[in-house]
C-alpha cells in the first residue's frame, strides 16, 4: 500500500500495524484520509473507526477487505467509504484521491452517520447554535462545526438545515420520523346534498359565506 500510494503521489504520513497504532498515529498526524483493513490483529475495525470518528471528524476513513461484516460495522461506525477488494482490482491511490477531494460518487449507496453526527444533527435541528452544541455536548466550536460539515458531506448537503432535512428525511436521526412515515392529514369534503359525493366535488372546509358574522375585535 505504501509504496502504491506514494508512486501515486499520495504522501504517506504513518503507518501502522494494529489499530490501536493507527488511532495513535492518526491523532499525531491527523491525515486527510486513513484507510484501514477491514482484519486488525488487535481490535475490531469497527472500534478503531468510531474512536477515529469520534477523535478527528475531519479524517476520511477507506475499509477495504473481504469481510463483509466487519466492513458493514465500520461503516455503521463512521467509515466513509469501502470497497470490497481482490488487492489487483483496486485503484487505492485514484480511491484516496476521490475521498481527500469529496467527490460524493464513492460515498455509499445510503450515507451513515456516526453517533456524535447524528448528536450534532439533532441539536442543530433544534436551533442551537455552535456554541450552544459544544457546550450541550462538551465540545469545542471548531469540533462542533467539523462535525456538522463531515456530516454535510456525507449527505451532499448545502448548509446544516439541508443536512437536517436529508438526515431526517432518510430516517438517519433516530427518534426523527421520515416524511414516508408521516400520517397524512385526513381532507374533510362538504357536501351540501344528501347523495353521496362525487370525487369531482371540491373539497373546502364546511363554511357558507351567509354564515359568516362580524365580530368586534
Amino acid at each position: 500500500m505504501h509504496a502504491e500510494l506514494s508512486a501515486d503521489g499520495a504522501e504517506v504520513v504513518a503507518e501502522a500495524a494494529t489499530g490501536n497504532e493507527a488511532i495513535a498515529a492518526a491523532a499525531q498526524h491527523q491525515p486527510d484520509v486513513v484507510v484501514l483493513n477491514a482484519t486488525l490483529p488487535d481490535r475490531p475495525v469497527a472500534e478503531v473507526c468510531d474512536v477515529l470518528a469520534s477523535r478527528l471528524p475531519q479524517s476520511a476513513i477507506i475499509v477495504v477487505g473481504h469481510d463483509q461484516a466487519a466492513v458493514d460495522a465500520a461503516v455503521a461506525a463512521g467509515a466513509e467509504v469501502h470497497r470490497l477488494n481482490d488487492a489487483a482490482e483496486l485503484d487505492l491511490g485514484a480511491l484516496v484521491r476521490r475521498v481527500a477531494a469529496h467527490d460524493p460518487q464513492v460515498q455509499n449507496e445510503e450515507p451513515r452517520l456516526t453517533r456524535q453526527e447524528v448528536n450534532v444533527l439533532r441539536l442543530a435541528a433544534e436551533g442551537l447554535t455552535n456554541p450552544e452544541i459544544g457546550s450541550r455536548l462538551y465540545l469545542s466550536r471548531h469540533t462542533v462545526k467539523e462535525y456538522l460539515s463531515h456530516a454535510m458531506r456525507k449527505l451532499d448537503a448545502a448548509n446544516r438545515i439541508d443536512a437536517v432535512r436529508k438526515a431526517t428525511a432518510l430516517g438517519l436521526i433516530a427518534g426523527v420520523p421520515s416524511p414516508a412515515r408521516e400520517q397524512v392529514a385526513e381532507t374533510l369534503v362538504y357536501n351540501e346534498s344528501d347523495s353521496p359525493a362525487r370525487s369531482s366535488d371540491l373539497k373546502v372546509p364546511p363554511l357558507k359565506l351567509d354564515q359568516l358574522e362580524r365580530r368586534p375585535e
